[in-house]
């Protein structure tokens, strides 16, 4: 994955010639609007006088015309940052204080300065320190007065009438390129430097003059745990783990402003990083010029981050058409503070093709008969496939808990090809089907959007135990209809054929059908009553055995009181396949797998009605 990021900083390095170390180190305070004001504090220096003198708050909007004026680069959490420009965190008398005032004092004295710079800033700090009570009173007043996202903290100098940012001081931007070099080789926190001379860089594989040991921009690479550094816990000796040239170093850094500007997506409550490696060394160019357009797109068109909003996977559905010469990293983070990057998950190696192959199991279950037809009330249909569904399984949230890891885990394993546990969904499935049944809410969408999600996998030939969906009938694909009585016993079993790895046995199968004719006495109650106390006969969706095969003669009993009981022939066909299923202390069903082919046969029940006597 490093090498992958270093390839993305050469690309973005080509793609600009004139790119200097300086430009690569120096970091944007706009944050993509995010701090889109700037407060300068204003210091004069009159002709004929020799020290500073406060003069007043200056306010601008900031934008990306103001990043090497402002030459922000972001320092240490508790610190300083490396120059005089910070944004505001918690209060602006704490950032005056701690990364404005604090910066001047701690770094009048460093050693590449020469003694007429050091002079310099020392009066600069000698200004701002007798007047920082004055100072704070300003910026409080116009920060009350000023309605913005963020704030941005800087200093202004005006010289014999010349006004000056702190980007047009050479000897202040020197800061960026002496410090960045330096946090390479030297760790504040051990005060240890690790370097080494003519040694293989661990990015390039060649041997370069010098190699770094404290190269750490990437965030989850540390030396400060026991065990992460060869031969104990020497930092000195961090080199040998990962010793890094400077050139390397510079294009690790390219490329990661290069993945947050345009490879940084959103998928389902995640962000992720969408990694491209070249395989061959082949259409590097087009993969990236065409990935980059996509995320310009999304951003500054409306209409397409509607769509973004809606399908997010829809970036994928523009990887599926490269040839395999390339494959994708796809490195799901999260950033709870800055300067902190964990890891959730990492999906590698993923091919175009596979990409192209769960596009044609979404086309295959999105043109399923079942998945087809249903339309809400202004046309649109209801079931797409999209990983929003798996999300629906696995939420994060206080009724049902956080499930981000095994959503994670399942949508690697889809991009991998790896088996999915059936049972393992089915808990999960049947957890949000409950959860919409005790608080008396429709199940029909989540019966329906799980077994979408299971013919899925299915189809992908990675839900296990199954053997896939290819032996399914093109004509059961298109339609299902029972037409007449004489066909009723005939269409069931082929319904149940088609769906073979899904009812395994007869006892999957009377259960379906007495979930049927469960919805049948529902429907039935609710015209007649308005109201289906045969519902509680369900107990929360957590049958055993002998509940389910117990609610036949109940469910006949209530049709006889209805004077309605028309459906004598499939009542007939369930007590056939529980006689062949034999007595139910020796069914191997767990209690989730029935209760879902029972609701999954409330829901599926339209499709079992009569055509002719629908009416």
């Amino acid at each position: 994955m490093i090498n992958a990021i270093a390839e993305l900083g050469r690309f973005e390095k080509e793609q600009n010639p004139g790119m200097s170390a300086f430009d690569i180190w120096l970091e944007d305070s706009y944050d993509n609007g995010k701090y889109d004001i700037v407060f300068f504090i204003v210091l004069e220096k009159k002709p004929g006088e020799s020290s500073w003198n406060y003069k007043n708050i200056d306010i601008e909007e900031n934008g990306r015309r103001l990043k090497k004026s402002l030459i922000y680069k972001r320092g240490a959490p508790r610190g300083t940052d490396i120059t005089p420009t910070a944004k505001v965190a918690k209060s602006i008398s704490g950032t005056f204080r701690q990364k404005i005032l604090a910066w001047f004092a701690s770094n009048s004295s460093a050693e590449f300065l020469n003694k007429t710079q050091k002079n310099y800033l020392e009066a600069v700090h000698e200004q701002l320190s007798s007047t920082q009570e004055q100072i704070i009173t300003d910026l409080e007043e116009k920060q009350k007065l000023t309605d913005c996202k963020g704030i941005v903290l800087s200093v202004k100098l005006i010289e014999d009438g010349n006004e000056k940012y702190i980007g047009d001081i050479d000897f202040i931007s020197v800061f960026i390129t002496q410090k960045s070099k330096s946090a390479y080789q030297y760790s504040k926190t051990f005060k240890k430097y690790s370097l080494s001379q003519n040694k293989i860089c661990a990015v390039c594989k060649k041997e370069q003059s010098e190699v770094f040991g404290f190269f750490t921009s990437l965030g989850f690479y540390t030396v400060d745990k026991p065990g992460m550094v060869t031969g104990g816990l020497n930092q000195a000796d961090s080199w040998k783990n990962y010793p890094v040239c400077m050139n390397c170093c510079l294009d690790i850094e390219t490329g990661i402003k290069f993945k947050e500007q345009y490879l940084d997506f959103w998928f389902y409550g995640f962000h992720y990083y969408l990694l491209p490696t070249l395989i061959h060394g082949e259409g590097k160019t087009d993969i990236l010029e065409a990935i980059t357009e996509f995320k310009k797109k999304q951003e500054i068109n409306d209409k397409s981050k509607q769509n973004i909003l809606n399908s997010e996977d829809e970036v994928l559905d523009l990887l599926k058409n490269f040839d395999n010469h390339v494959h994708f990293n796809l490195l799901f983070y999260n950033k709870p503070n800055k300067g902190v990057f964990r890891i959730l998950e990492n999906i590698e190696e993923v091919l175009p093709s596979r990409i192209n192959t769960l596009f044609e199991a979404k086309s295959h279950v999105d043109n399923f008969f079942m998945f087809k037809l249903p339309e809400n009330k202004k046309g649109k249909r209801i079931y797409r496939f999209n990983f929003g569904i798996l999300r629906d399984f696995f939420p994060r949230e206080d009724a049902r808990g956080n499930h981000d890891k095994h959503f994670l885990q399942i949508t690697r394993k889809i991009f991998s090809g790896l088996p999915v546990r059936y049972n393992f969904l089915l808990t999960h499935i049947m957890g949000a089907i409950r959860h919409n049944f005790v608080n008396d809410e429709s199940m029909w969408y989540r019966s329906l959007s799980g077994f979408m999600l299971l013919i899925y996998l299915r189809w992908l030939g990675i839900l296990t135990p199954t053997k896939g969906a290819n032996d399914m009938s093109l004509e059961f694909y298109k339609e299902f209809k029972i037409q007449n009585n004489d066909s009723f016993d005939e269409k069931v079993q082929w319904f149940f054929k088609n769906f073979e790895d899904f009812f395994t046995d007869s006892a999957l199968k009377g259960i379906f059908l007495t979930g049927v004719l469960t919805q049948f006495l529902l429907a039935i109650q609710k015209m007649e009553r308005n109201s289906t106390p045969f519902r509680s006969q369900l107990k929360g969706l957590k049958m055993n055995q002998k509940d389910i095969t117990g609610l036949l003669p109940k469910i006949i009993e209530k049709l006889e009181q209805y004077d309605a009981n028309y459906y004598r022939q499939l009542e007939q066909l369930i007590a056939k396949y529980y006689v062949l299923a034999g007595h139910t202390d020796s069914w191997n069903l767990t209690i989730d797998e029935m209760n879902y082919i029972f609701v999954l046969g409330m829901n599926l029940s339209e499709y079992f009605k009569i055509e002719k006597e629908k009416k």
